[in-house]
């Protein structure tokens, strides 16, 4: 125990920037469903526990600054004092534009779809509403969220050099996915038996669709909860790169199963892409190593995708004639999904919401999502709060600065990534197919605030380094 501790080279101040994930959890668990209640007293979180939570959070990170950066300045060049500012700059931008939003407004909007049709392309005027509640706790999620991708971009990377610690950081990961999974088996079980009955055509009751039975864990947002699934996948593959084991492959193939029930369908299709890229790889890789075997792998491989393709293209093409059941499942996701045209006019709500001066700056930070439901819920009659495209939802929040300082930050952390594969191809690959799903995901859905995705560089830059120093010394 005592070697594997040293191994982690953890000190006091790593210890205050663990503690201070605790209240940054509850801080962006609860500033998403602020989103989805347009009354804060729906949510259970008391503004003074949220207060609480921020003071927490910058006394433990604010420590672990002063430590490792503070007292460190020599080993920071000034680029980082660029970034610091600047993200600092944007920040208090932000917080700027929350506080002066208007607590009550009125929002003309064109209507796309409704259920009735006289009224379609006619204007109506929408009621906004932003409560003080709402503007604090979206003042301190911001800086919460500005502090952690700071300490995790341009910090953490010049702080550790454990090879052990970004292992063991994959295994605490694995504990707090697994929590989420077996919570959601416990509150939302009538939930997979619904959805298992509906899929299969066992029981389908008149008023329900399969995305009622659909399941989302304490994250309570379905999309959410699968992306959350998908970065376990990519994490099974990173640790098998560590350490070659079957295990791990059972585990990204486990995880697949639970987003199937959240019905994320663009993770789905996403994962199961990088799941075949990963297999892939790894047989070539070592076909060397077992030619006979690999080469039995490969065509078995190859020869499962096709038939899974053919089987479902056969079922979709003959509308149920033919493989009825498979067809029934397929009728089910695709006849109670969100369509495009759902999405263009969300997208459309969202173009006029930035009406009016506000596509320099935005709208500021969580507040667009309180504002686009009511627009959605008059438009078509449903509660869709997100802005389901991540751009479009930090251009309308954030205004064009913030929109091109994320892609900054996603350029950046590509750069990382791509910039290695000539040193660790394998566990580049892997962490590319992440890195590559979570942006392609962020473009039909609003998942910025799971910005997971800057774990992927960092682990990268991490085990390079210690390559580096290896080989230097």
């Amino acid at each position: 125990m005592k070697a594997f501790i040293k191994s982690l080279q953890l000190r006091w101040s790593d210890l205050a920037f663990v503690v201070g994930f605790i209240p940054f959890a509850v801080l962006l668990i609860f500033g998403q469903l602020f989103m989805q209640f347009p009354n804060p007293d729906d949510v259970a979180l008391p503004l003074w526990a949220a207060i609480m939570c921020f003071i927490v959070l910058l006394i433990s990170w604010g420590y672990y600054l002063y430590i490792e950066v503070w007292k460190k300045k020599r080993e920071f060049n000034k680029l980082n004092s660029i970034i610091i500012c600047i993200l600092f700059s944007l920040v208090l931008l932000n917080i700027i534009t929350i506080i002066v939003q208007p607590t009550n407004s009125v929002q003309t909007v064109i209507i796309r779809i409704n259920d009735d049709p006289s009224l379609i392309n006619t204007t109506k005027d929408v009621p906004l509403y932003i409560s003080g509640v709402h503007r604090a706790v979206f003042s301190f999620e911001l800086i919460a969220a500005t502090l952690c991708i700071y300490i995790g971009l341009f910090v953490l990377p010049k702080r550790f050099t454990s090879i052990s610690f970004i292992k063991y950081l994959g295994y605490i990961f694995f504990i707090f996915i697994f929590v989420l999974i077996i919570y959601s088996y416990i509150t939302e079980f009538n939930q997979y038996i619904g959805f298992i009955k509906y899929a299969f055509g066992i029981d389908r009751p008149e008023d329900k669709i399969i995305y009622n039975f659909t399941v989302q864990s304490f994250i309570l947002h379905r999309n959410a909860y699968g992306m959350m699934m998908m970065i376990a996948i990519v994490f099974a593959f990173i640790c098998n790169e560590f350490k070659h084991r079957w295990y791990f492959y059972a585990l990204a193939i486990f995880f697949y199963i639970n987003m199937v029930f959240s019905l994320c369908k663009t993770g789905l299709l996403i994962s199961a892409i990088s799941i075949f890229l990963y297999i892939l790889y790894r047989l070539i890789v070592t076909y060397k190593d077992n030619k006979k075997r690999n080469k039995i792998a490969l065509i078995s491989f190859f020869s499962i995708a096709a038939v899974f393709v053919i089987i479902f293209g056969v079922a979709f093409l003959s509308k149920g004639k033919i493989l009825s059941k498979l067809y029934s499942i397929i009728e089910a996701i695709t006849r109670g999904g969100l369509s495009l045209e759902t999405r263009g006019v969300i997208w459309d709500n969202s173009y006029q919401l930035m009406q009016n001066g506000w596509w320099l700056i935005g709208r500021g930070f969580g507040t667009f999502n309180v504002m686009l439901m009511r627009m959605n819920i008059v438009t078509h009659n449903e509660w869709v709060f997100p802005s389901h495209s991540s751009y479009i939802g930090l251009l309308a929040e954030g205004g064009i600065l913030f929109l091109v300082a994320y892609l900054a930050l996603l350029v950046y952390s590509g750069y990382v990534i791509f910039k290695s594969f000539r040193k660790q191809p394998g566990l580049t690959l892997t962490v590319s197919l992440g890195y590559i799903s979570f942006v392609l995901y962020s473009f039909i859905e609003t998942i910025h605030y799971l910005a997971y995705v800057f774990l992927f560089p960092i682990m990268v830059i991490y085990v390079n380094s210690v390559k580096e120093k290896e080989v230097n010394n």
